[in-house]
Parts: C-alpha cells; structure tokens; sequence
C-alpha cells in the first residue's frame, strides 16, 4: 500500500521534461499587513464610536487585504518554459489561473530600464503575445531576469530591433532611461 501512494506522489510532483521555472517576484507585504492591523487596532482601541472613525477603519482593513492579496499573487507566479510554450501560472487567482503561449506566437519582448533604477533587479521585462486571429495584443511583466531574457529571445526567436543587438543582457546600463526590444521579424 506505501509502495502505491509513493508512486502516486512522484507521479504528481515531477515537472514536465525540458521545464525550466523562473518564480515570482519577492515582496514586500509591510504596507498591506500594516493597513490591515491599523483597521483592526482601530477597533480593538475602541476608536470607531462615529460613523466616519468606522468607515475609515473598515476602509484601511479592505485595503490591506487587498494589498496582501495582491502580493501574494505576484510572488507566488511561476513562469513555466518547454519546448513548446510559455506557461504563466497564478495559483491563487480564481479565475484563469494559467495561460500557455507558444513560442511561435511571442512577437515582442522588452526591456525597460528606468532612470530610477540603479540594480539590475529592478529592470522590468515585457512580453507580448497575440493569439493567432486575434487583434488583442496580450502581455506579462515580471521583474528582470538575464537569464530567463535570454531563454525567451531564444526559444521565440526574436530579433534585436536597432542596435540592441550588441546588448549584453548581464550588464545593463543603469540609471538611465532605456528600452531595448526584441521583435519577430
């Protein structure tokens, strides 16, 4: 009988062949959490005795729950890469919790650099997909990853638009505004 659900289990975690997994960003969840016991402390103080001091309560607890939620979301986002496709996963969102892109229908992919940023991790990528057929363009972001970059403009094969070509994707120039972008030509 161990030997069964053992088997059952590692048939359940192993991860498709040829899958690499970037995940999601890290964040930073002190403004929600802070939101939400203010909105709670609120009560537990006894401040709430006029309409307005309940309101403002009841508004900084939805807020924080929100702000949590939305966190969560972000860092619990896997970017799935095969053969064959992109797959985007949300566990946590209810609706839609996956899409599958295939490679061959990535068409763009940028990098922003922000004048603001002075670490490569706070770079943003942003990918473009369009469903064959369709006219509504679709697109991820997530934070800057030199490696996951890569993968994408190989498995899409994207070319450099403009002389982005020569850019070296582990040193990017920093503290200026910039965007480089790889398209399907």
């Amino acid at each position: 009988m161990a030997e069964i659900a053992d088997a059952v289990l590692t048939e359940q975690t192993q991860p498709e062949p040829n899958t690499i997994t970037f995940y999601g960003q890290r964040r930073n969840m002190a403004m929600g959490a802070a939101m939400l016991g203010g909105g709670i402390a609120a009560f537990v103080a006894g401040l709430t005795t006029t309409f307005f001091a309940e309101a403002i309560a009841w508004t900084f607890i939805l807020w924080g729950v929100f702000f949590l939620y939305g966190d969560l979301l972000l860092s619990t986002r896997r970017l799935e890469l095969t053969d064959e496709a992109l797959k985007i996963v949300i566990p946590l969102r209810p609706w839609g919790r996956s899409r599958t892109w295939a490679w061959k229908d990535i068409n763009r992919m940028d990098v922003l650099v922000h004048r603001r940023d002075l670490k490569q991790d706070s770079a943003t990528i942003q990918i473009h997909h369009v469903y064959p057929g369709e006219i509504a363009l679709e697109r991820e972001d997530t934070n800057f990853d030199p490696a996951l970059a890569q993968l994408i403009i190989e498995r899409a094969r994207l070319k450099a638009d403009g002389q982005d070509g020569a850019l070296d994707l582990t040193n990017l120039p920093l503290g200026q505004e910039r965007q480089f972008t790889w398209k399907k030509k």
